[in-house]
């Protein structure tokens, strides 16, 4: 069976207030991996994008090194991101390496040959030493600063509860930082409706603005959460900092084994829709290197030899499956944010998302899950002319076939045992032709429940 989400329910309602993306009307635009051009200035009006970079897992290993750092700063901005937020859990007082580490991500940073900023997004125990963060960053070369003051965000500020928010946020104005810190409602991780989104604004204070952190949602959720909370933001002068998460599943050990499903790429298309529809200051990916909540969308270093899944910093986030076409389908979404105009798509390309084991046969308890976890390949496909997408798997009338139409459309098709193939077909021209690395299996628990992905272009 084939299914098409074009424009499908995760989409629907912000695909009437968005310019259609894949019927005739969408512009024909070139989406590549290369770096969007930044902006002069740092003034309000400039949109960014930024990824939260967990400082606790550098992609380098618990001894990362500068290099290291750059190579990450490279992976992002060749993408159109323009710098980290940097989650730290502790500072220098309770856990010093997150001081050590932020310092020499602040050094990466000013070496580049490029504009790439970073800025603390404090967490736990790091809020109770936000005097020594900002002395010790407001300085630096790469340091975001609006206003002329260095930039600041939390997550959870004051706790969980927002105990202690409203003593924070005040003594980050006394510090003189640009404050932009998340934290909970009321409703929690529920959907933030208008009143909601109007509780937040009267907590703000004299906060610069709201980091909505997200994640931990189904896309529909988030996107209407972000757009409740775009315009009553933007109606107090506040700076409104948007969430958009690939996938989410938390793992086995502990008491967040919950996953999200996101049906590929196309919940993530969503969030980013509703980021544009929303007039959102800024973006925040949520994230590029939290390995424990599969929220990742930086690219793995990958051994040599090996096809689309790495172990990273530690074992027991076991052997990760790649994500980064999650990060490369973003490029076109980045640059329709950061610009207002929706991209033209000059190159065919196709970006797929499947389990490397369907949840219906992998071993083990399933995470806790809103909806049934997708047991399909799901397949967004990026079109200059109307095109046939053939997916091929092992077994007599396995193939699938759907024609497509100019633009951007999210499709998905039954999921079997076998290593998935992707034909694209045009005018009786075969224009990409890719197998995917790494196949599906009926008795692996490998990789379970997360997302395995991968892209071609013609």
């Amino acid at each position: 069976m084939v299914a098409v989400v074009n424009p499908g329910p995760l989409q629907s309602r912000r695909r009437l207030i968005l310019a259609c993306l894949s019927l005739s009307c969408a512009l024909p635009v070139l989406i590549t991996a290369r770096a969007i051009a930044p902006l002069s200035g740092l003034d309000k009006n400039r949109k960014r994008v930024f990824a939260h970079y967990m400082v606790a897992w550098p992609r380098g290993g618990r001894q990362a090194s500068i290099e290291s750092y750059r190579s990450e700063m490279r992976d992002a901005h060749a993408r159109g991101i323009d710098g980290f937020a940097l989650n730290c859990g502790g500072w220098h007082r309770s856990e010093p390496q997150y001081k050590q580490r932020v310092m020499s991500m602040y050094e990466a940073a000013g070496s580049l040959d490029f504009d790439f900023t970073l800025f603390v997004s404090a967490d736990g125990h790091a809020q109770d030493e936000i005097d020594d963060i900002v002395e010790s960053t407001r300085g630096l070369k790469a340091q975001l600063r609006m206003d002329g003051k260095p930039v600041l965000s939390a997550y959870a500020a004051g706790g969980k509860g927002f105990s202690n928010g409203a003593a924070l946020i005040d003594h980050a104005r006394r510090l003189g930082a640009f404050f932009v810190p998340h934290f909970f409602p009321e409703t929690g991780e529920r959907l933030i409706t208008p009143v909601a989104a109007d509780q937040i604004v009267q907590r703000l204070g004299t906060a610069d603005g709201y980091f909505y952190f997200g994640a931990a949602g189904l896309p529909e959720l988030i996107a209407d959460s972000v757009e409740s909370l775009g315009p009553e933001l933007r109606a107090h002068g506040k700076l409104f900092m948007a969430p958009v998460t690939p996938y989410y599943r938390g793992l086995p050990a502990g008491t967040n084994y919950r996953a999200f499903e996101t049906e590929g790429f196309s919940g993530m298309a969503a969030e980013w829709e509703a980021a544009i529809a929303s007039n959102a200051s800024w973006v925040q990916i949520v994230t590029w290197n939290d390995w424990a909540e599969s929220t990742y969308v930086a690219p793995l270093p990958m051994p040599a030899g090996a096809a689309g899944r790495a172990h990273v910093y530690d074992d027991r986030f076991g052997e990760l499956p790649s994500h980064a076409a999650y990060l490369d389908a973003s490029a076109y979404y980045i640059q329709w944010f950061k610009t207002g105009k929706q991209p033209a798509i000059l190159r065919d390309q196709l970006f797929y998302f499947y389990r490397l084991n369907p949840p219906a046969s992998a071993a083990g308890t399933p995470p806790q899950s809103q909806t049934p976890l997708s047991t399909r390949i799901h397949v967004s496909v990026f079109l200059t002319a109307p095109a046939t997408l053939i997916v091929q798997l092992p077994g007599a009338d396995s193939d699938r076939q759907i024609d497509v139409h100019v633009g951007i459309t999210h499709l998905s098709v039954d999921s079997r045992a076998g290593r998935p193939r992707f034909v694209l077909k045009r005018q009786g021209k075969r224009i990409i032709d890719k197998s995917g690395e790494q196949p599906i299996t009926d008795d692996d628990s490998s990789g379970a429940y997360n997302y395995f992905s991968g892209s071609a272009q013609a």
